[in-house]
């Protein structure tokens, strides 16, 4: 039997009551039977929606993605100095994502969950998100620079992800750190890649670059960008 349009109210508390209860428990501390409390469901009901746990979650990842997503589709490179924190708020401040960000890594780690259907969807996201990280970027970088070194995007991935997830990470073990500061040296370090290409191949630095790889001494040290820093102070 076909679903229906009625079926997707149901379908959508099931995902709610995932959310909730595992923001705060976990994935393995989430139960089927307390998710069917929660979105007062019979298990029959349940079961016509989602497969099993695994699949219920592996669809709430692909959720909590699709209601973030637009934050970051709407980054354009001028609109953000510091695409990598928008990115960052964008998984930890969204409602639907809430919480998911947590059991997301602890799953990773998991060697029990490695072939599962939420670790797959886990790592599409990852994927995802990595090209988020340099997709409004990536347009003002020079064509032949991209030709030339075919790597640069995948080294920009690698490394804005990596800073994205060790915030995370931070936020797991109760640690928080300065994001604001370490996406903003992340997104700098991001923009040197790019003036450091650009000047291997030998194509004009895009001005949108020079600024905030330059910026870095800002960040960093608090002082205005372009100081000779081999120098004393006067």
């Amino acid at each position: 039997m076909p679903r229906t349009a009625d079926d997707a109210p149901t379908r959508q508390r099931i995902l709610d009551a995932a959310r909730r209860i595992s923001a705060e428990r976990g994935y393995k501390g989430t139960t089927l039977a307390m998710i069917q409390k929660e979105a007062k469901v019979h298990p029959g009901s349940f079961y016509w929606h989602f497969e099993d746990k695994d699949s219920l979650f592996a669809a709430l990842v692909r959720y909590a993605y699709q209601e973030s997503q637009p934050m970051v589709d709407r980054l354009g490179p001028g609109d953000a100095a510091n695409p990598v924190k928008v990115v960052l708020d964008a998984i930890v401040q969204n409602p639907a994502r809430h919480g998911l960000w947590r059991f997301n890594v602890q799953l990773m780690l998991d060697p029990d969950m490695q072939d599962s259907k939420t670790a797959e969807e886990i790592r599409t996201l990852r994927v995802i998100t990595q090209r988020s990280l340099t997709g409004a970027w990536l347009d003002l970088v020079p064509p032949r620079v991209l030709a030339e070194m075919p790597d640069l995007p995948v080294r920009m991935a690698d490394f804005s992800l990596a800073v994205v997830e060790g915030c995370i990470l931070s936020r797991v073990a109760g640690t928080q750190r300065d994001e604001e500061f370490i996406t903003a040296v992340a997104t700098a370090v991001m923009a040197r890649m790019v003036t450091l290409a650009c000047e291997e191949v030998g194509e004009p630095v895009p001005g949108f670059f020079l600024e905030r790889a330059a910026g870095i001494e800002t960040i960093v040290l608090g002082r205005p960008a372009g100081v000779d820093l081999t120098r004393p102070a006067t």
